[in-house]
């Protein structure tokens, strides 16, 4: 029986340990992301597997860690006398696909089934005939990660209204503040229209029961009853405007019925699925393909031209929950520009659009304020790739411009938007007086003045250009050679005493010097001047040693940061190695089970490592280049380009070819052109055709030129 791309979801990948993806139904940047919430303390994203189920609610992120925010609007469907406080349930039969949930909540034997719009939740409960069907709403409902304060670095309720507006429907709002990233205040609204009529009612806040068909402030909930309908369905739009919208979102999207609703999301994934066809793989790895694209897709939620973005009209489709571009930077944008390019275009059209309202380029942007900058401005390295891939739609002149001014305009608040720049500037460094993070931050900057500088030479302006580069060469003012790798200095010039390259201290979140990562893996991140790494490490064969000791020594791990380090290989020449690692990568940190990811999913990062990765076709964040690897699948058929009129580009294996165990490439070619070279670049590809990959289980001779280096490129040029 064929299946289709929808078929091989499962929406329960990656929901546990660190991995945090949700369980739940939503759609392509959908602003509704319904689910589970189970028993607090929660996680980032309110799901548990281990734990009982407390309530559904509309607002979720998805793949990322840190304090708790959203999970809003709150459900729980219970029978029994009307009450306010409902006992956990445990999960019984639980299923999930592509924009359905179903559970059997125990013991109440409530059948529960959830499916989404792009703004609405749909919510289908089935109680046994004999039972009242009751309903709990909790406009105060917020994500309480444990160990975070509420308020500040988690959600919490701060007031709001719930007004039972018919016998049929319900409106408010739930004003909450906390969260990752800021503590800025938030408003939810909310619109809520049930198939049965509300029997009776009890409305309560913080205060206790009110006679009332309305209550505000914290914490306001609703007790319904139904009577014994048998089933409820309850539809819920969700805006960040007004009840008014939150409404017609409903009238909108939702006037079909559930089973409807459920089979039009189906079909909108499979549609957006079918950008890409993998065939001739393992089961696993097709499951884990398809799942992880549904990922790719999560975030940021698109909120519309001048319509869902609270904060100003502009004519510019704007985008919430970027949660942060310091992840998707790595490689989910590359990926996206490959299979959806106006939705890249899109999005930074929107972070120009911030910069022309706030003033500064976001590296996060969630609930219309910037958030916690986690090094440089990653918005700098989009801009520039974006530019070297010829995307088009974008004023690249002012995006030039903005980024220009996070290296010469110093930040009112490095928390939120720009850098810390005076001792960049003065020293060349930051010193140890940037007291978070400075070493990794330096380099990061580094990399972005090489994207300033990248970005102003395709436009012509060759002065800006050769101060940007130059300015690219202060990475290199942070290596320590005794110690082959990146170090922390006193503004005085000496290095900071009794350094470890291979801890952080107290954690990897506060560590003075690197951020998420110790200075033996950062060490690799280089982007700009790979080639300036490996003759630090005294050439191509030490530099394969010292990859092999950073491997086989167990510092790899699957974190954002490190993400590329298995393709370094190729700089030395040895794309088989690549190969090898890559391999053990994908083996060791993607299996197709509840906590089958390595680590936070993180805005696609790690869906894009492993769909890249196994199409065997892997980019460079910044650059126009792509690495080249042995896919996992036999055929994979990518459609480039425009929806509406697709390129289609075939990636083909020939020769032998195994499920497991070492697989090399041999030869390769680009419709029919040889490639001896295990990288192509963009514009090789972006016209689609037919790349072919000969494979073999013995390494050869082929693709040991490696990518050219950036800095020496411009010389070239010039």
């Amino acid at each position: 029986m064929f299946k289709r791309r929808v078929d091989y979801v499962d929406p329960f990948i990656g929901v546990d340990g660190e991995n945090n993806c949700l369980c739940g139904p939503y759609l392509p940047n959908s602003i509704v992301r319904l689910g589970p919430d189970t028993l607090p303390p929660h996680l980032s994203h309110g799901y548990d597997s281990s734990k009982p189920i407390i309530r559904f609610s509309h607002t979720h992120v998805s793949g990322t860690g840190g304090g708790g925010r959203y999970g809003n609007v709150g459900f729980t469907p219970y029978t029994g006398m009307q009450r306010f406080s409902i006992d956990p349930y445990l999960k019984e039969n639980e299923h999930a696909e592509a924009g359905y949930y179903s559970v059997k909540l125990m013991p109440a034997s409530i059948q529960a089934e959830l499916t989404s719009t792009a703004r609405t939740g749909i919510h289908r409960y089935s109680f046994n005939a004999e039972d009242a069907a009751n309903l709990l709403i909790d406009a105060g409902a917020v994500i309480q990660v444990g160990g975070d304060e509420p308020g500040e670095t988690t959600g919490v309720s701060t007031g709001g209204y719930l007004e039972v507006i018919s016998a049929y429907e319900i409106a408010g709002r739930s004003d909450l503040r906390g969260g990752w990233g800021h503590e800025f205040p938030y408003s939810v609204y909310f619109y809520i229209r049930f198939d049965q009529p509300i029997e009776s009612s009890m409305l309560a806040d913080a205060g206790g029961v009110r006679r009332s068909t309305s209550v505000d402030g914290a914490n306001c909930k609703a007790s319904l009853s139904f009577g014994n309908c048998g089933v409820l369905v309850a539809k819920t739009g969700i805006s960040y405007v007004s009840v008014g919208k939150a409404r017609a979102s409903v009238e909108r999207e939702a006037s079909a019925g559930f089973d409807e609703i459920r089979q039009a999301a189906s079909s909108i994934w499979e549609d957006k699925l079918s950008r890409v066809t993998v065939e001739g793989g393992s089961e696993e790895h097709t499951r884990l393909f398809y799942t992880l694209m549904t990922r790719l897709f999560c975030m940021p939620s698109d909120l519309g031209v001048d319509d869902e973005n609270f904060a100003w009209e502009s004519g510019v489709r704007h985008y919430t929950d970027f949660y942060a571009l310091w992840d998707s930077v790595r490689n989910a944008n590359s990926l996206i520009t490959l299979l959806d390019p106006q939705l890249e275009v899109d999005i930074l059209n929107c972070l120009l659009d911030i910069s022309d309202h706030t003033g500064w380029l976001p590296d996060a942007w969630i609930m219309g304020h910037s958030a916690m900058i986690q090094g440089g401005s990653s918005a700098d390295i989009l801009f520039c790739e974006a530019a070297l891939k010829k995307l088009e739609g974008i004023d690249y002149v002012k995006a030039l411009k903005q980024m220009r001014k996070n290296n010469e305009v110093q930040s009112p608040d490095t928390w939120l938007y720009g850098r810390h720049l005076k001792d960049y500037h003065d020293l060349g460094y930051l010193s140890t007086e940037v007291k978070k993070n400075c070493v990794s931050r330096h380099m990061e900057y580094a990399y972005q003045d090489w994207c300033i500088g990248r970005l102003a030479e395709i436009l012509d302006q060759e002065e800006t250009a050769e101060e940007y580069y130059h300015s690219s060469e202060k990475l290199w003012n942070l290596w320590r050679e005794d110690l082959k790798c990146f170090a922390p200095r006193r503004p005085s010039g000496e290095w900071a005493m009794s350094f470890d390259p291979t801890t952080c201290l107290p954690d990897s979140w506060n560590d003075p010097y690197f951020y998420e990562g110790t200075s033996l893996q950062w060490s690799f991140s280089t982007h700009h001047d790979f080639h300036g790494l490996v003759e630090r490490h005294g050439g191509k064969e030490a530099f394969i040693g010292h990859l092999d000791h950073f491997f086989d020594g167990g510092y790899y791990n699957s974190k954002e940061t490190m993400l590329h380090i298995p393709y370094l290989y190729i700089y030395a020449g040895r794309p088989d190695k690549a190969a090898d690692r890559v391999r053990e990568c994908l083996e060791k940190y993607f299996r197709a089970e509840r906590d089958g990811l390595g680590d936070n999913e993180d805005m696609g990062c790690q869906s894009a490592f492993f769909i890249c990765s196994a199409m065997g076709l892997y980019p460079l964040m910044g650059q126009d280049i792509y690495f080249f690897v042995p896919p996992l699948f036999k055929t994979t058929t990518l459609l480039l380009g425009a929806q509406e009129s697709p390129t289609p580009l075939t990636i083909e294996t020939k020769g032998e070819y195994k499920e497991s165990g070492s697989r090399y490439i041999l030869s390769a070619s680009i419709n029919g052109k040889d490639l001896n070279r295990a990288w192509i670049r963009h514009e090789e590809i972006a016209g689609g055709g037919t790349l072919i990959f000969e494979l073999g289980s013995e390494a050869g001779e082929w693709g040991s030129t490696p990518p050219p280096s950036p800095l020496k490129e411009w010389e070239q040029r010039k």
